[in-house]
């Protein structure tokens, strides 16, 4: 495969927790995360992974693990991403969400 067939951009990812920031409960299921996402990236037509992870962290009650999503998009720009984690941290009452950003080289074959 030649060079010529990649393109530099960069890999955004969005990690974020389905517990409730006020309760420390998962109110949500992975399944209605998925649901609300979907939506969201339907209207704006961003291509997205969903994937499902296990996580753990410290807040003001003490530590706690819970069930944390990464979702992986590549071909928007930053303030998209931005965007589209505020929204999500906003619908589903989360306290925290962590950002990373990859330059990458990619190829849809």
């Amino acid at each position: 495969m030649s060079d010529t067939l990649f393109t530099k951009g960069y890999r955004y990812e969005i990690f974020i927790g389905i517990k409730d920031k006020d309760t420390y409960e998962e109110l949500l299921t992975v399944e209605d995360f998925t649901h609300i996402l979907s939506e969201i990236c339907t209207q704006k037509k961003i291509s997205f992974t969903l994937l499902t992870q296990l996580g753990g962290y410290s807040h003001n009650k003490g530590y706690t693990t819970e069930t944390s999503l990464r979702i992986v998009i590549i071909g928007i720009e930053e303030d998209e991403v931005m965007i589209l984690g505020e929204r999500l941290k906003k619908k589903i009452n989360t306290d925290t969400v962590l950002y990373t950003k990859t330059e990458i080289e990619y190829a849809f074959v």
